[in-house]
């Protein structure tokens, strides 16, 4: 069940709301790691000490009158409630994080296409005899040698030959086996 704001004040303090409220996503916040990290935490705190709270009245409960309800039915379900309001909350911000780490892994690889697309232009040029272009920050800089683009043509002849034969020998093993 997702807890709407109007319960989640009635339940909570003034700082435990406002770590609720902000859990919904406002676009005026910058979310960093670090500050979402902080958030996950305190929530995940909270979510346990409310599940605590609640194992320990029932236990509470169990051992006075030997049922799982007894006197303090109110507390146990007010703690759970917020047991699950803190867990709901947690859950957001962990989504926020994934997505945050999601958006920082797609720009890496899109600098890292970017690079390999500059190499892989330096090494065409270099190959036709024209000049490259300015190299990028990783370039022949690095202390690599480039394959020239006829080595590379040979090696994945090479490579073809090598799967149809192994494709070739397969086809005969099932033949012979009459299967």
């Amino acid at each position: 069940m997702a807890f709407p704001l109007a319960s989640a004040r009635k339940l909570c303090n003034d700082s435990e709301y406002a770590l609720v409220a902000a859990s919904f996503g406002s676009k005026e916040i910058a979310w960093t790691a670090a500050l979402l990290r902080s958030k996950i935490e305190r929530s995940r705190k909270l979510r346990d000490k409310n599940r605590d709270k609640y194992r320990q009245i029932r236990r509470a409960n169990r051992a006075t009158s030997g049922a799982k309800t007894g006197k303090h039915v109110t507390a146990m379900a007010a703690a759970e409630k917020r047991a699950k309001l803190f867990d709901e909350t947690l859950t957001r911000y962990i989504a926020k994080l994934d997505k945050l780490n999601a958006a920082k892994r797609m720009r890496a690889l899109k600098a890292a296409m970017g690079d390999a697309l500059v190499r892989k232009r330096a090494a065409q040029a270099a190959v036709t005899g024209r000049s490259a272009a300015p190299q990028g920050p990783a370039g022949t800089a690095s202390g690599r040698t480039q394959r020239t683009s006829t080595a590379v043509k040979g090696k994945r002849v090479q490579q073809a030959a090598r799967v149809r034969a192994r494709n070739a020998r397969n086809q005969a093993k099932r033949d012979s086996s009459g299967g």
